[in-house]
């Protein structure tokens, strides 16, 4: 059989739904950070925060409970006990991108300082499980430290500037976000591989986001009281108060749903292709930032800068994957 277009993937899809699901990746995701923005008009980050975990419920419940998608041989005990952490993570690393990205141009900013992940990673694997990079995986951090810190300062890479621009609250919420995401994927690889091989990418996510849904509620209630909640609702005009639902619910289940097409994406593809895209995705986030947020500026050193620590992701990614 001729090899091409309709070539299948390890899990037996053509290359043609490979292409729909890399683009509703790249869609959802940069819909997120623009949807995402919208929701500064209501000043409450942890309940803004909670509703997008929520959204992404609508989504995943009903697929559970019509048994279109299996529910997970595991009790809810071992759910917990073996989720916990994980979903621990993953809630501190969501409300701090969201704190991040609540402030004036923290959209684009948040995502320079989200491109030195890759640096996180090594740090973290290196302190936690004692893992050196390999060289040319080591060298390809060069370029990502660089590229941040050039489109952080504008330019000035100055000891002044970079102090002022990187010791940020907006930047510190951004690394906060990075660290707590990248020590949430090495507690997820070393948990118990029995536990593992129970639950794919799908559950694991929609078990996660339930989980955090339910860290997230206790701390709306303690930092932003219900009365000062309602009171800024209600002060919306009808047509705002439906607008901030309907873009509520948009960002969250975009949210969900990018996470959802990645781990597709992740599960179908060899680490390569992975690498690839991942380091594409954060292109078409800066393009729709760029395009539809108010706001967010994008003078030629900051572009110069996000385009040396993308390349330094891609280029880390590739080394990374090919363990060089």
């Amino acid at each position: 059989m001729a090899r091409g277009k309709e070539e299948k993937s390890a899990k037996g899809k053509t290359f043609p739904i490979m292409v729909v699901v890399f683009c509703l990746w790249y869609a959802t995701s940069a819909s997120y950070n623009v949807y995402n923005a919208k929701m500064r008009v209501y000043p409450y980050e942890y309940a803004v925060g909670t509703l997008q975990l929520v959204a992404g419920m609508v989504y995943a419940l009903p697929l559970w409970a019509l048994n279109i998608r299996n529910f997970p041989k595991l009790s809810w005990s071992e759910i917990i006990y073996n989720l916990w952490p994980v979903a621990l993570l993953n809630t501190l690393g969501h409300i701090t991108a969201v704190f991040a990205m609540f402030q004036k141009g923290g959209g684009s900013f948040t995502h320079v300082i989200k491109a030195s992940e890759p640096v996180v990673s090594v740090i973290l694997t290196l302190l936690f499980n004692g893992t050196l990079p390999k060289p040319f995986t080591g060298l390809s951090l060069l370029p990502i430290a660089y590229g941040v810190a050039y489109a952080s300062t504008l330019g000035n890479l100055n000891i002044a500037t970079m102090k002022r621009e990187l010791q940020t609250p907006m930047a510190a919420l951004a690394m906060a976000s990075n660290i707590c995401f990248a020590m949430r994927s090495l507690v997820r690889k070393n948990m118990d591989p029995k536990i593992k091989a129970k639950l794919d990418p799908a559950n694991d996510h929609a078990l996660t986001t339930l989980l955090s849904i339910a860290m997230m509620i206790p701390a709306v209630l303690i930092f932003e009281p219900i009365d000062a909640l309602s009171t800024a609702f209600t002060a919306f005009s009808m047509e705002d108060r439906n607008r901030f639902l309907f873009d509520s619910f948009v960002c969250g289940m975009s949210f969900y749903l990018y996470n959802e097409f990645q781990n597709d994406v992740l599960s179908d593809l060899g680490p390569v292709p992975t690498a690839v895209g991942n380091t594409l995705k954060r292109v078409a986030i800066f393009v729709g930032l760029y395009l539809f947020t108010p706001g967010e500026v994008f003078p030629m050193p900051k572009v110069i800068g996000c385009g040396v620590a993308i390349a330094g992701c891609l280029a880390y990614a590739v080394c990374n994957a090919k363990k060089i």
